[in-house]
């Protein structure tokens, strides 16, 4: 992934927090393509409500570095990790 790439979060999955625990539910057209739902950690919860406005590689690592107080290249990974993994299942969509 390049750092100037742009995401943004699907507005068809929608996070709820249930018992405590967050919890990423997709609806309509992602509903029939993504069954069942996904739980998210604090981090996850972090970079999804990031992800209400489009923001690039660059700036999702960087806020969640200052967040997390992580060094550059540990967050680029994390980041690009949590990336891929949303965008595997749909929950995020490249601009």
């Amino acid at each position: 992934m390049e750092s100037t790439e742009v995401f943004r979060r699907n507005p068809e999955f929608l996070l709820r927090e249930v018992v405590g625990e967050a919890i990423l539910v997709p609806t309509g057209a992602a509903g029939l393509q993504f069954s069942g739902m996904g739980t998210m950690n604090a981090t996850g919860t972090f970079l999804w409500n990031l992800l209400e406005q489009p923001r690039s590689l660059g700036e999702l690592s960087g806020l969640f570095a200052r967040e997390y107080e992580l060094t550059p290249e540990q967050s680029l990974q994390d980041v690009s990790e949590f990336l891929q993994m949303a965008l595997s299942r749909g929950a995020v969509v490249r601009l």
